[in-house]
């Protein structure tokens, strides 16, 4: 049995990580029919319930309770010097198995594989870089192989890009996702294997047709009545002026008036007042004029229900890219409002960059013309993302054989050592 530990993730509240549990899961169960999934996680009591559907052990950093940001940082530099010092007296003949006793040590050490599946979260936002970094580290000290799987990297800051590099170049493979992050890294100069494939939740099936019927009968939307125009809508993206929200409710206003369209708000992330998505479309619908054509789904939803959902849309609006990578991978034009350099690099593969806004210099008229050109070309968009799609998740299975190619190779060196 092959033992894989997912580690920088969850499979509960964020439903774009959850979609690259999901998706990572089937591309390597390809390639390691036998395999055993582990999830670390920071929040056990969202992320349990959902172990047996995905078929995931989870164990929690630091017992059942999440910590906040410092504490988890604090915590883990204790289980670091604990990895220190066992290797240090295994060194001198004493063995104290006791100092990884702790149930998420216990995952390192039985693991085959570390799996790290941060998305885009390997960067300098809070804490985030300092986290991934002494994960990574632990990793290294008990000699576990470790694998960087679809992600965007980055940027660091000066005073953290020391210990980044060291990491990066300990890793054993680096999976990116667009080529932006490619090219970092090579600027960067990190020596670890870098390949670039795709997204794994290109791979990701959506919920049958019947089940989103079901679903949208539930939510009071009306699936006859078109055009269906979908919005993922981003707390990240607002301001204390409410920037986003006042642009984001002129916007649906002028759709829904310019095609007599019927909108749907998606939310791919609901954890608390502060992350979840159906605050800030509530906050946005009450700032629009045509409510009657507006739905907010209230439901939460696997994302193979949110990815049937918004598959039945006509035209997407994502500030979630896993929300656009759902929209897309189903053939729906779409338009990204954008935070990081992630949804323009996912953006070009497909040829769509063009269809995205920065959301700190958007207005309203560079939104109404991409809105106006993307509706125009809805069907030539469609017939390009048919045959862009396709190639994104060979790529994504692809990532799945260099994982395995990583292992074999490990083993043929420990047979010969």
């Amino acid at each position: 049995m092959t033992k894989i530990l997912f580690t920088n993730t969850n499979c509960s509240w964020n439903k774009g990580s959850a979609a690259q549990v999901i998706s990572t899961s089937k591309i390597l169960k390809k390639f390691f029919p036998d395999a055993s999934f582990t999830l670390l996680s920071v929040h056990p009591e969202l992320d349990a319930p959902q172990s047996i559907k995905y078929n995931l052990k989870i164990v929690g950093y630091f017992g059942e309770k999440p910590r906040k940001p410092l504490s988890f940082v604090y915590h883990l530099f204790i289980a670091l010097f604990c990895c220190v010092l066992y290797i240090i007296l295994q060194k001198i003949g004493l063995r104290v198995g006791s100092l990884l006793k702790e149930k998420y040590l216990e995952a390192y050490t039985d693991a085959d594989i570390i799996v790290d599946l941060s998305g885009d979260s390997f960067a300098d936002k809070g804490s985030h870089s300092l986290i991934n970094c002494l994960g990574i580290l632990i990793g290294i000290l008990l000699k576990k192989p470790i694998v960087l799987f679809s992600q965007s990297i980055g940027p660091f800051k000066k005073w953290t890009m020391p210990l980044v590099k060291f990491c990066l170049n300990k890793v054993d493979l680096v999976i990116v996702r667009e080529e932006i992050t490619k090219n970092y890294l090579e600027k960067l100069g990190i020596r670890s294997p870098v390949y670039l494939t795709a997204d794994c939740a290109f791979v990701l099936e959506p919920a049958s047709y019947e089940t989103i019927e079901e679903i949208m009968l539930k939510e009071g939307i009306d699936i006859t009545k078109k055009p269906l125009v979908g919005i993922s809508a981003s707390a990240m993206l607002d301001d204390e002026e409410n920037n986003y929200a006042n642009l984001m409710a002129q916007l649906i206003d002028y759709i829904i008036e310019k095609l007599d369209a019927q909108v749907i708000f998606v939310p791919h992330v609901v954890l608390s007042n502060v992350e979840d998505d159906r605050v800030i479309g509530e906050k946005i619908y009450k700032l629009t004029r045509n409510k009657g054509n507006i739905k907010l789904i209230k439901g939460e939803y696997s994302p193979d229900e949110l990815k049937g959902i918004i598959g039945m849309c006509d035209i997407f609006i994502g500030g979630r890219m896993h929300a656009n990578i759902a929209a897309v991978s189903m053939y729906v034009p779409t338009l990204a409002t954008a935070w990081s350099h992630k949804y323009y690099g996912i953006m070009r593969t497909l040829g769509q960059e063009k269809y995205v806004c920065d959301f700190r210099t958007m207005n309203f008229a560079e939104l109404k013309s991409k809105i106006d050109d993307l509706w125009c070309n809805r069907d030539k968009i469609k017939e390009e993302l048919k045959s862009k799609v396709e190639d994104q998740k060979e790529l994504a299975l692809f990532s799945g054989k260099l994982v395995r190619r990583l292992l074999n190779h490990r083993k043929e060196l420990f047979f010969f050592q």
